[in-house]
């Protein structure tokens, strides 16, 4: 059974982090409970939304293939479909993937930046505990594994079955995965951006199912008043819109947030152990 606790100070964070220096983190602005990625939330798999679009993972993913080209150039080949689900996930389409980071600053800020009177969560996860799941330790090799090609591919196409034996699998994957993608973007980049991909959801098979020890999956509750403490000390060590973003959307969001900044008084200097 997996235990929550309470962040209480900004130091915790940095301890968590050194501490679980092979995790990977994600943050939540507001208290979720689950891993779920975009396109799997209640907003597209409610039974009433189903019964009028129970292919809207395929149906979206084949019309931003098909409408890409007329909007930009350097797209990646028809049948990259790892590739495709990266694209699409940088532009905010809802997607079987989920985002982590390798830097809990990183994750930090999203579970901060918003919704200052609700609490945020911030999630850690061992990668290749979860990988284990699927018989072996480590993460795939991007474009070889057949579980991760089947788990990319299906999204195109209609017939789990057959792409099932194309890929010489014996069952369908039931378990998210995680890997490590291609940094094709700076956003990806500056974030340390990796993923776990989902399959179809299916009961007792998510990340909150598989792993149920809080060594390997751990989930940390940013209480709402430590949230705009949190990103101002975020934002000094550097990880802003800005940064984080290094695009002309980011640049201004940093720069309306310094616009809260009204007065500043420089603290006193910090003296550690005399230097001889």
């Amino acid at each position: 059974m997996l235990q929550t606790t309470v962040i209480e100070k900004f130091d915790d964070l940095i301890k968590i982090g050194i501490t679980l220096g092979m995790n990977w983190f994600r943050g939540h602005s507001e208290v979720i409970g689950e891993l779920v990625p975009g396109i799997y939330r209640k907003s597209f798999s409610n039974e009433l939304y189903m019964e009028f679009r129970p292919k809207v993972e395929f149906e979206l993913a084949e019309d931003f293939k098909r409408k890409a080209p007329s909007v930009a150039r350097n797209l990646p080949n028809v049948d990259n479909h790892l590739e495709w689900l990266f694209l699409m996930q940088h532009h905010g389409v809802p997607t079987r993937l989920l985002d982590w980071s390798e830097n809990i600053l990183v994750a930090s800020f999203f579970a901060v930046e918003t919704k200052y009177d609700k609490d945020g969560e911030l999630w850690t996860l061992l990668p290749w505990k979860l990988n284990e799941s699927h018989g072996y330790y480590g993460l795939p090799i991007i474009n070889k594994d057949p579980t991760l090609q089947f788990l990319s591919h299906e999204i195109f196409h209609n017939n789990p079955n057959k792409l099932k034996e194309k890929y010489g699998l014996s069952e369908i994957p039931k378990i998210p995965m995680a890997l490590l993608p291609p940094l094709m973007h700076p956003r990806m980049n500056v974030q340390q951006s990796c993923f776990t991909i989902h399959p179809r959801p299916l009961e007792n098979f998510s990340i909150t199912d598989i792993i149920q020890d809080n060594n390997y999956l751990m989930r940390y509750i940013i209480p709402k008043e430590l949230k705009k403490p949190i990103k101002s000390s975020l934002q000094y060590l550097g990880i802003t819109y800005r940064s984080l973003f290094p695009e002309l959307d980011g640049l201004a969001k940093s720069l309306k947030y310094d616009l809260n900044t009204v007065a500043w008084g420089q603290p006193e200097p910090l003296f550690f152990k005399e230097y001889k």
